[in-house]
């Protein structure tokens, strides 16, 4: 864990600025953010996550973004495991003409599990942003996941409620608190999770 921060730390480090620096004026805003998680499921299973994504925020309230991370499960039966992922993610937030900001999102990723294999899978989000002070908000929405191919038994609903602190304009910590849910027989998909993140805005 402790080299993943060191590699996320130094992507952090140099892949902002330059982008940055490209053109200070330009409407395309690159971010990045770093989070870390804890989990537990039903089966009293155990998981420690973290992630980096880097992204860019467009016009019209667009952002793209891409996310890489690792998760290590210290299983009960006291066997553990590492897998890994990526995605993609394309998120639009409306302005409508009031105090909150709903936002849509689709995620496209591709997990590697500890044995090597991997599957694709696919994700919806929508949710509100609601400010409660100058540099604090809530964040509240619902997640859609499932992969293409059935047998992964990946199919999961999520709900989270996320408490952001913008420390000034530039950098912003959250703190969310999620709880998903499993259709399938995947009881290890049904879990509650506590995540903390920091996003800087270049």
């Amino acid at each position: 864990m402790k080299n993943l921060w060191l590699i996320a730390a130094v992507c952090a480090a140099v892949a902002g600025p330059a982008l940055a620096a490209d053109d200070a004026e330009s409407p395309y805003k690159p971010f990045i953010v770093l989070d870390s998680s804890s989990e537990k499921d039903s089966l009293a299973n155990q998981y420690v996550a973290a992630n980096i994504t880097i992204g860019v925020k467009a016009p019209n309230k667009i952002e793209y973004s891409i996310k890489s991370g690792i998760s290590m499960k210290d299983a009960a039966s006291g066997s553990d495991s590492i897998s890994s992922n990526i995605e993609g993610k394309i998120k639009k937030s409306y302005d409508i003409g009031t105090f909150f900001t709903p936002y849509v999102a689709l995620r496209l990723g591709q997990k590697i599990k500890s044995d090597a294999t991997s599957f694709t899978h696919y994700a919806f989000d929508a949710g509100v942003k609601i400010p409660m002070t100058a540099s604090t908000a809530v964040d509240v929405g619902v997640r859609h996941r499932d992969a293409f191919d059935s047998s992964q038994h990946f199919k999961s609903f999520r709900v989270h409620t996320t408490l952001l602190w913008d420390i000034n304009p530039s950098n912003t910590l959250g703190l969310r608190y999620t709880k998903s849910e499993s259709p399938t027989l995947a009881e290890a998909e049904e879990r509650e999770t506590w995540r903390v993140h920091w996003q800087h805005n270049y």
